[in-house]
């Protein structure tokens, strides 16, 4: 594949900015953008509206883009439900979950997982009764007193790899169930509901519109629990003294107003990454990991806490804090990320907290060039030898 085309794509990159930051926010193809102003101003109308010209188009978009995404991941269109993002995925996918915890069982969680795949368990725990585990050995330190898994295939800070068909094999054999934050790994490497019982992720991390977010939960886990948000479009019927019932379908977990322009969007996504070679992207995000990481090792003070070759780098300078480090580059038009990227357990691992670059397909070594560049215009600033 070309990777200059690919980069002509993205609109965003135009604005003479060097954008390392696609761990938090990954950039969006014109043909998302475009597929977003199509939907407010060629078919701005709520599918409830069903029974009109547009209403139809509208409805019929979601249903493909579900359909998409549970061919994406692997599972059926009854088992996908849109929401607001990944952090609304997994505290939606808690309180389901919740339903089939009981007193002293334990609920493990990767110690590097994001908060958003940790309070929500945390929670539901001291409300059960359950036992929190922190781990960093999750296939090992699973046993027969284990209800649940969360954990990330691909954490937003360092690389640790987990065998997914180890990690299941051994679930299912306590009967456990496995929950996958899947929100970094979505748009590098291969998710498949065939390894988990529920995944959560973002259009944003997707090549996708901010504000939509992706569950996928099991039929069968769907089978055994009921809705935990009520409204319009999920309802079937209320009787004069109060009982209702939910729809029999996935609709039922999706109250209210979905984000339509969000699911035009998303679906332009889904045809974006679809069309990428696989192969060259892993090979081509390696290759560049590798230089950066090469770079960054050749300046005086800079200490590398990660990998060569991942497509996220860590890293941290002598006598600087992180937070002067992206304020720095930031006002330099360098975007970066410092701190601890929202996993707020890395305090009991890390000493420090660090700068963060994440790389992604549209970058090239041009960028981390700049990157380069501008740390050693730091000069005494940043405490260069």
């Amino acid at each position: 594949m070309n990777q200059e085309k690919i980069r002509e794509k993205f609109p965003m990159l135009k604005n003479d900015i060097i954008f390392l930051d696609s761990g938090a926010l990954v950039q969006k193809p014109i043909q998302v953008i475009n597929a977003i102003n199509d939907f407010y101003t060629k078919y701005s109308i709520s599918n409830r509206t069903s029974d009109s010209e547009l209403g139809i188009i509208v409805g019929q978009k979601i249903d493909k883009t579900r359909k998409m995404t549970a061919d994406l991941l692997e599972c059926s269109e009854e088992e996908i439900m849109f929401n607001s993002g990944t952090t609304e995925g997994l505290n939606y996918c808690a309180q389901l979950f919740s339903q089939l915890i009981n007193e002293d069982d334990e609920i493990l969680i990767s110690k590097f997982n994001h908060s958003s795949n940790m309070i929500p368990w945390i929670e539901i725990a001291k409300e059960k009764k359950a036992k929190i585990i922190f781990s960093d050995d999750i296939i090992n330190d699973i046993n027969s007193k284990t209800k649940i898994i969360a954990y990330a295939q691909k954490n937003n800070s360092f690389n640790i790899q987990i065998n997914a068909k180890e990690l299941f094999e051994k679930a299912k054999k306590y009967y456990a169930f496995i929950i996958n934050d899947a929100a970094q790994a979505i748009s590098h490497e291969k998710v498949s509901a065939k390894y988990c019982d529920a995944i959560a992720f973002s259009s944003n991390k997707f090549f996708g519109p901010t504000g939509l977010g992706i569950l996928y939960v099991s039929k069968n886990i769907l089978a055994k629990v009921s809705a935990k948000k009520y409204g319009g479009g999920a309802i079937d019927y209320i009787n004069k003294i109060g009982n209702w019932k939910a729809k029999n379908s996935i609709v039922k977990h999706e109250p209210g107003t979905l984000n339509l322009a969000g699911i035009f969007g998303f679906y332009e996504a889904i045809i974006f990454f679809n069309s990428l070679d696989k192969k060259w992207m892993k090979e081509y995000l390696f290759d560049l990991s590798s230089y950066a990481y090469d770079k960054l090792s050749s300046l005086d003070n800079v200490k590398i806490v990660s990998c060569k070759g991942d497509s996220i780098i860590l890293f941290e300078i002598k006598n600087s804090t992180s937070q002067d480090v992206a304020s720095y580059l930031g006002h330099n038009n360098v975007y970066v990320r410092s701190g601890l990227f929202c996993a707020q357990y890395l305090n009991h691992i890390i000493e420090n907290s660090l700068v963060r670059i994440s790389l992604h397909i549209y970058n090239n070594k041009q960028d981390i060039d700049k990157l380069i560049e501008v740390l050693k215009r730091g000069g005494d600033f940043l405490d260069f030898i």
